[in-house]
């Protein structure tokens, strides 16, 4: 888990690679798909992160999913931190 200095955020590595998924497809059920969850599963991790971090990740359409500024910033650090994970 992700620790912001005292605020008792707790968010974990899958969120963030399903976030980035979510991010890639533009789409929670295709998302989903990739990933073999169920696609109300996966929405609970993403809602579920959103609540965590107290701010709107995706604004959701009829065509799917765009990040929000905040979660153009999150995909962005997500793949920097995912990819140091995996090179470690």
């Amino acid at each position: 888990a992700v620790d912001r200095a005292g605020e008792g955020t707790s968010i974990n590595f899958r969120q963030l690679s399903y976030f980035v998924k979510v991010v890639e497809a533009g789409n929670m059920t295709a998302a989903a798909q990739r990933l073999g969850l169920a696609q109300p599963a996966l929405g609970a991790q993403i809602r579920q992160l959103e609540d965590e971090l107290g701010v709107k990740l995706l604004v959701r359409h009829s065509r799917g999913v765009e990040p929000t500024q905040a979660g153009r910033l999150l995909a962005e650090r997500a793949r920097a931190i995912l990819s140091q994970v995996d090179r470690t």
